[in-house]
């Protein structure tokens, strides 16, 4: 017996805009069908999707297929691809079995044959730039059922791919030490909200910048000392006032990492995480810091990182210590969820507008409950 397999697609390359729904990404209800019962595994296993996470990376990949980057490139006419929590409904692979869930890249339709793969056809390695990593690398692993512990949409904020970008950056980073002082961009997304509270632990003063008056206070909720939305406020008056800086954590680029480099301390660490402000602007649009000579006059260490790079090193510690100490109400997170596949589009738009949405939390779109 056949049933609808309803999936997000990506239709068109936005060039350098945010991808437009139902233009460049677009919902399809009833394009293709699937046999549960019958369909071949060929060695693999049958997924149902219950959970997607929007994510910036998504946008990364849609780029032009002339503009290399650190990520291979999104397949036109192909689901999306990003982190999922799926379920097993049958498997022919060992070590997996029915009712299992598991979190990882996973495409954006509601049931598949995993391992699922995404044009490798039109892949070589052998031609990619030695900065590129394979997003098959981020393959989907089994994940414990927290048994009320937690909720599952846990793995999307503080134990997903958020929490451990938080984890892996600050830790293998910022060299932070208790008394200093950093600044977190977009301190209430879901790498900052984590990296918040990563740096209150460590006996930090934070101070954290969003784009909305509700982030302010999930941010002071956090632990943020000095909380303030940067639409309103000027950051140089407040990291005039609250700084020198330590650390910064740039989750958006252009005239913040301009303003952080103003106001660092001798020997400050500059992590770059992220530049959510020039995703969809072309480089003539783009802004040019224009103090760089204060790099070398402050003796700064502006280093950007990437997760693949520093989780064989800290993601053994990542797994050990983020679920306990989320287990103890140590570190929190909040979220907020869209409902069924079709909203896809429109969530993942949203994450790519600077400064995001009123919604406060990591966005996760719900595809099914069990």
């Amino acid at each position: 017996m056949l049933t609808e397999n309803p999936r997000v697609v990506f239709a068109k390359r936005p060039g350098n805009s945010i991808p437009i729904p139902g233009e460049h990404v677009i919902f399809e209800s009833s394009h293709s069908t699937i046999d549960l019962d019958g369909v071949p595994l060929n060695g693999g296993y049958l997924t149902k999707t219950l959970m997607l996470s929007p994510e910036p990376f998504m946008r990364e990949r849609m780029r032009e297929l002339s503009v290399p980057s650190y990520s291979t490139h999104a397949v036109l006419g192909a689901p999306l691809v990003g982190f999922g929590l799926v379920v097993v409904l049958r498997s022919e692979k060992e070590g997996i079995k029915p009712g299992d869930r598991l979190y990882g890249l996973t495409p954006w339709e509601a049931y598949t044959v995993q391992p699922y793969i995404e044009g490798r056809a039109n892949y070589n390695p052998a031609e990619a730039p030695d900065y590129t990593f394979d997003v098959d690398a981020l393959s989907l692993q089994i994940v414990p059922d927290p048994k009320g512990a937690f909720p599952w949409t846990r793995y999307f904020s503080v134990l997903g791919a958020p929490g451990l970008t938080a984890f892996c950056g600050f830790e293998g980073c910022a060299d932070a030490k208790p008394g200093e002082t950093i600044w977190v961009s977009s301190g209430a997304s879901a790498v900052g909200m984590v990296v918040v509270q990563l740096a209150k632990a460590k006996g930090l003063k934070v101070i954290a910048s969003a784009g909305a008056d509700s982030k302010v206070e999930y941010m002071r909720s956090l632990g943020a000392d000095v909380s303030f939305n940067y639409k309103t406020t000027p950051i140089a008056e407040v990291l005039k006032e609250h700084g020198p800086l330590d650390i910064y954590w740039d989750n958006v680029g252009g005239k913040s990492l301009e303003v952080a480099i103003e106001y660092s301390r001798l020997h400050a660490r500059l992590i770059m995480c992220g530049a959510i402000s020039e995703y969809a602007l072309p480089y003539e649009q783009r802004h040019g810091i224009k103090n760089t000579n204060m790099i070398f006059k402050k003796r700064l260490r502006i280093e950007g990182f990437l997760v693949p790079d520093l989780a064989p090193r800290l993601a053994p510690r990542f797994y050990a210590e983020m679920p306990l100490l989320l287990a103890q109400g140590k570190i929190t997170a909040k979220e907020y969820i869209s409902e069924g596949l079709s909203s896809g589009p429109e969530a993942l738009a949203a994450v790519l507008r600077e400064g995001g949405n009123e919604a406060v939390g990591k966005p996760i779109i719900r595809v099914a409950l069990d």
